[in-house]
């Protein structure tokens, strides 16, 4: 592996012509030095040849960049929506000949710290997955620090005053309803997490749930929420998430069914974290999945073999369209507005089936009772 990096004189010396020439070239600005197109066309190809590569600390004293944006995100959540969420960002940083600084954070504290370091590096911009300790956000500095002029983008989370990239949950949730609905499934169960009433804290479950209230209410079918509870504090007051996201999900969905005696001929899950926590007590209760219980997912954080359950059906994460818009609205401020919902796009997979004019199905049937109960 070649470790010296080729230099200006280099290509001139391969090209034979002087460094100013291969400034002129190399920089595309107007000069008062003419150059002609062969000239212009042997200096790039040399180029080429040498792999050379412009420095970016030249090139940011000139137009006055960094060439670095930062990503601030949560160090929790998980992981495999924040490594997708990560990867399509530093694409379309390298896409645009930028860096990105990544600064993962674990309580309000340390996303304050991480902020004031980005600040120090004189990034170019800032795109961050906002930390929320229950009812408490850094949103005021980012607020001050965006009117200043650096460009900041949020995804994820909705903190008012800053833009943001994020999905249409709204629509996720009333799209994967409507579509249950209308495959004849009437006792519709919608698992997600315990902050859903909560539009600041819980903005993605929140517009979840509305989508499938509306659509409920619509049709005139009962209302069945499951509130997952993922949260413990730690001795520092600060919310943490514990690993075993669908072993919680299954006890307490376990437990829900028990205690209100429901089966449920679908569930509208959050995530697939849950989807499958659903998935295994449906299994562990006998349900076919999904001739009985359909299961529609309205994001895949996590994607299990299908030899332990079948594939869920949902809304894929858009990872590369939020990752791209994002960045371009860090590098091309004019070009960005308050808000821009990412359209999503349903996939089906084994979990999902119609059962009109199919009566292998719970439909809302109570549950057999239980030995010793009354």
């Amino acid at each position: 592996m070649k470790l010296r990096q080729a230099t200006i004189a280099d290509v001139a010396e391969r090209a034979g012509v002087t460094r100013s020439v291969v400034s002129v070239v190399l920089s595309g600005h107007r000069s008062t030095v003419r150059v002609s197109e062969s000239t212009r066309s042997r200096v790039m190809q040399a180029a080429r040849e040498i792999d050379y590569r412009p420095s970016l600390i030249a090139r940011g004293l000139q137009e006055r960049k960094s060439f670095l944006l930062a990503y601030l995100c949560t160090g929790g959540g998980s992981w495999g929506v924040s490594t997708r969420l990560l990867r399509s960002i530093q694409t379309a940083c390298r896409q645009n000949h930028y860096s990105l600084a990544v600064y993962p954070s674990e309580n309000l504290e340390e996303e304050r710290i991480n902020l004031r370091a980005a600040l120090d590096r004189q990034v170019d911009g800032i795109i961050v997955s906002p930390y929320m300790d229950i009812d408490k956000t850094n949103a005021e500095l980012f607020r001050e620090i965006a009117s200043g002029g650096l460009p900041v983008v949020q995804i994820g989370q909705i903190l008012p005053g800053i833009p943001w990239v994020a999905r249409d949950c709204r629509r996720i949730g009333s799209e994967a309803a409507r579509m249950l609905i209308r495959a004849g499934r009437k006792q519709i169960v919608f698992i997600t997490y315990d902050n859903y009433d909560d539009p600041l804290t819980g903005p993605v479950s929140h517009a979840e749930y509305e989508g499938y209230r509306e659509e409920m209410e619509a049709a005139g079918l009962p209302l069945n929420v499951i509130p997952i509870s993922l949260a413990i504090r730690s001795a520092a007051g600060n919310v943490n998430y514990k690993s075993g996201v669908m072993e919680q999900a299954y006890l307490q969905i376990r437990d829900f069914l028990a205690r209100n005696s429901i089966c449920p001929d679908a569930v509208l899950a959050s995530s697939n974290s849950l989807g499958y926590a659903a998935g295994l007590c449906c299994r562990d209760s006998g349900w076919q999945i999904p001739e009985q219980t359909a299961i529609v997912s309205c994001s895949d954080d996590y994607v299990l073999p299908s030899v332990i359950l079948p594939k869920l059906s949902g809304f894929p994460l858009a990872a590369a369209e939020i990752g791209r818009t994002a960045v371009q609205w860090c590098l091309d401020p004019a070009s960005r507005s308050e808000a821009a919902p990412i359209r999503q796009f349903y996939r089906e997979e084994e979990s999902f089936q119609s059962i009109k004019n199919n009566n292998k199905t719970n439909g809302g049937i109570p549950c057999a009772k239980k030995d010793g109960q009354p």
